[in-house]
């Protein structure tokens, strides 16, 4: 029986008194209960919401949400859904995969339904992008006065939503934080959004500033965590780990700060624990395609295959129509299965990016990321031949400006489990080569040694490269000390054409602005025209494309 009455019938239209047209808005009710699906679909009609969409389980949602031709304008799931095995998603799991997929607008209202016993981590949930929750029972008069607040709030910031759909965050973010000092209703509601497209746009000391004015006002767990994500991102890891940590005491089923702890502590090279916070996040969400993929891509990292191949068989399991699914995941799951010799999840691994490559032809990720479980297939069916051709051809693009440093951890995984079953004379080569373009940090120069590490020979070898790289570079540097400017600047171009190394051409490029002034202008200009070329093409390549966005 539905705990949900329907008392009295409501007494304002919620669709006209939002300023839309009668019958504009849309909604998606995501609850397993027939009843309740249809006593809040009476609700919302006699409300006047004419569109309204059903679905049984978040899964069944994802599709509807997908395949939408224009975004919902209220969602309303309950938090908790029967287990049908042990990764169902739940509704905090939809929440967490449409905002992780930037796949929720700003604009649609979010509810979630919920009973007393499992109210915290519903109000945890709040802190997130949740507009509101709503305990059991409750009556029609109860959810047209929650759903009436909200609505007023987004007809409020209207302008900061038509900002935002034009691309003007900043914009919007400006008039975010003017109605946060001039608002007394929206204040936090207009802070939230504001320091979050400062985040965006990476003016963290204007994040700083918001985020810091809203805790003098109200303590919520969110701005908290926002000034830890400054931390993180102005590199003081320290406090944001000290900070992070106060807040999960505080909070602890606060599950983005799980997230952020985790990459803190990935900064910290501290990826044991990193872990940990991932799987706490993952005991949390189990149903999270990301965080799954995440965790099971560092396990295998660590060198714990078996729980690797589990998370991101279990991602692949939810998430084969979903965004967050990352092509690379399917990689990391295809090399987990192979050092579990299972050979059917290899398969199932390559033809599903085989599918995908299909569908996005002309991409270089998803070709690269393709070819390279063709090599771990054919490494689980013991073709040696097939393997060593496939190793040359990922190897023959390691010039190539969209090649990431995941590629690179996934080349160097290869040449491991390659090097262990036949001969690999170009095994010392490729390494170094891979070694050299990606070790452009300390904690990325361990993830590479971490993809080495089963096979010692191996790791020394990325070791001694990323060595050679450093002492290079300072001994480049070391002839500013004698005013040698030009004899620096060559060196240092010479390094980075020769490794094509992110960090070195950065060191390059800021090099030459600050003592470009001690050159012949001549001279300048010819260092300034290939240190620029190589920092248009290898400082920005090998991020994430559109098609991680777009899969269908």
């Amino acid at each position: 029986m539905s705990k949900h009455q329907l008392g009295p019938a409501p007494r304002f239209n919620i669709a006209l008194a939002s300023g839309a047209p009668g019958g504009a808005l849309k909604a998606l009710i995501i609850d397993e209960g027939e009843l309740s699906r249809s006593v809040i679909s009476t609700m919302l009609r006699e409300m006047g919401v004419q569109q309204v969409h059903t679905a049984r389980r978040p899964e069944q949602a994802r599709r509807q949400i997908k395949e939408a031709g224009h975004a919902y304008d209220i969602i309303i799931t309950e938090f908790h859904f029967r287990r049908l095995s042990n990764h169902d998603m739940s509704g905090q799991d939809l929440l967490d995969e449409l905002r992780q997929a930037r796949g929720l607008p700003m604009q649609t209202i979010f509810i979630m339904v919920t009973d007393e016993a499992r109210y915290q981590h519903v109000a945890d949930a709040v802190e997130g992008a949740l507009d509101d929750y709503l305990l059991k029972p409750f009556t029609a008069r109860q959810f047209e006065e929650r759903l009436q607040i909200i609505l007023d709030r987004k007809h409020a910031l209207r302008e900061v939503f038509a900002a935002i759909e034009a691309s003007d965050y900043a914009g919007a973010a400006e008039l975010c934080e003017a109605m946060f000092h001039s608002s007394i209703n929206y204040k936090v509601y207009a802070a939230r959004i504001g320091s979050e497209l400062y985040l965006r746009l990476g003016q963290l000391d204007a994040a700083r500033r918001m985020f810091e004015a809203l805790l003098e006002y109200k303590a919520v767990p969110w701005a908290r965590l926002g000034l830890a994500k400054i931390d993180l991102g102005n590199a003081d890891t320290a406090t944001a780990c000290r900070s992070l940590e106060t807040l999960l005491a505080d909070n602890p089923s606060y599950v983005d700060a799980y997230d952020v702890y985790g990459r803190a502590l990935l900064e910290e090279m501290n990826f044991t624990g990193a872990a940990e916070m991932l799987a706490k996040a993952v005991q949390i969400t189990p149903g999270n395609v990301a965080r799954l993929q995440k965790l099971g891509s560092l396990q295998l990292f660590l060198g714990f295959s078996e729980s690797a191949a589990k998370h991101l068989m279990a991602a692949l399991n939810i998430g084969s129509q979903s965004r967050s699914l990352d092509y690379q995941g399917l990689v990391a799951l295809g090399l987990a299965c192979l050092d579990e010799e299972d050979r059917d999840g290899c398969e199932r691994a390559a033809r599903f990016l085989q599918d995908a490559q299909q569908r996005f032809p002309d991409s270089f990720r998803v070709r690269t990321l393709s070819q390279t479980l063709e090599v771990v297939q054919a490494l689980s069916e013991r073709r040696a031949d097939a393997a060593q051709n496939g190793l040359r051809q990922l190897a023959s693009s390691l010039d190539h400006p969209e090649l990431s440093f995941e590629m690179g951890c996934n080349l160097i995984m290869l040449i491991v489990r390659s090097a262990g079953r036949q001969a690999m004379p170009e095994a010392r080569a490729w390494t170094e080569r891979t070694t050299q373009r990606f070790a452009v940090s300390k904690p990325r120069t361990r993830m590479l040694e971490m993809a080495a590490a089963a096979m010692p020979p191996i790791e020394a070898i990325v070791r001694n490269a990323a060595a050679g790289i450093n002492e290079a570079a300072r001994e480049a540097m070391s002839h500013l000390v004698s005013k040698q400017h030009e004899r620096t600047l060559q060196a240092l171009l010479e390094l980075a054409q020769r490794s094509l190394n992110a960090r070195i051409i950065n060191l390059a490029h800021a090099s030459l602005k600050h003592h470009g002034q001690h050159l012949p202008e001549a001279t300048a200009q010819r260092l300034g025209m290939v240190i620029d070329g190589l920092h248009a093409r290898y400082t920005d390549g090998g991020r994430r494309f559109v098609e991680r966005e777009q899969q269908s």
